[in-house]
């Protein structure tokens, strides 16, 4: 009887309250992060904070409490998008012939750079106060231009360079936005540049290897 007793103390009602509050907290929490994505996607770049709860469904006071400052949010925000886009990122097999490296590093980043564009162009506006976004697209940068070093090592450094740009999101947004290409025509046209320096300079092996 006594464990019956002590089995019933530990459902009580006071319990279940705490568990519903801190799932419903979560809960407005993802959708804080979801609302601010969305504002980015409709090319609301700088949202006020009621803006953002507007969006959520969410006082303002809630979204203060969950985030200390808007600062907070932006990086939650960059680190949810890193985490869904970098498996995208995948290295290539340099086993590969190079024209179908190429193919495939381009539809990477054709996919990775059309998920992350509004967020992107949101961050750029946010670089002169946000220290943390502008540490945050070094280290995406970094990564990958270190995919296109590993994935080509026959190629000279400075034609990797070229690479480096065509394949940046600069170079993506440039073909979307100003020039208005499809994706499709935007991809066909980097694998059909990107082919020609990598094919006419690749060599047996990297300088130093």
């Amino acid at each position: 009887m006594l464990d019956g007793h002590m089995a019933m103390a530990e459902q009580v009602p006071g319990n279940e309250a705490v568990d519903g509050r801190t799932q419903r907290g979560a809960r407005n929490r993802e959708a804080i992060i979801d609302a601010l994505i969305g504002c980015y996607t409709d090319g609301l770049l700088t949202p006020s904070v009621q803006e953002v709860a507007d969006r959520a469904g969410v006082s303002a006071r809630s979204v203060h409490n969950h985030f200390v400052d808007i600062e907070a949010l932006r990086i939650e925000v960059a680190q949810r998008q890193w985490a869904s886009v970098a498996p995208l990122a995948s290295f290539l097999d340099v086993e590969q012939p190079i024209a179908d490296r190429v193919q495939q590093i381009v539809d990477q980043r054709a996919a990775i750079f059309e998920q992350i564009s509004p967020v992107r162009r949101a961050a750029l506006l946010q670089l002169p106060e946000s220290p943390a976004i502008s540490a945050r697209l070094v280290q995406a940068d970094r990564a990958f231009r270190n995919q296109i070093n590993r994935g080509f090592p026959e190629v000279h450094p400075e034609v990797l360079d070229a690479v480096d740009a065509l394949l940046s999101w600069d170079t993506w947004n440039r073909l979307r936005q100003e020039q208005g290409l499809s994706v499709t025509r935007a991809k066909h046209l980097l694998v059909r540049t990107v082919r020609t320096l990598v094919t006419d300079q690749a060599q047996t092996r990297r300088p130093g290897s």
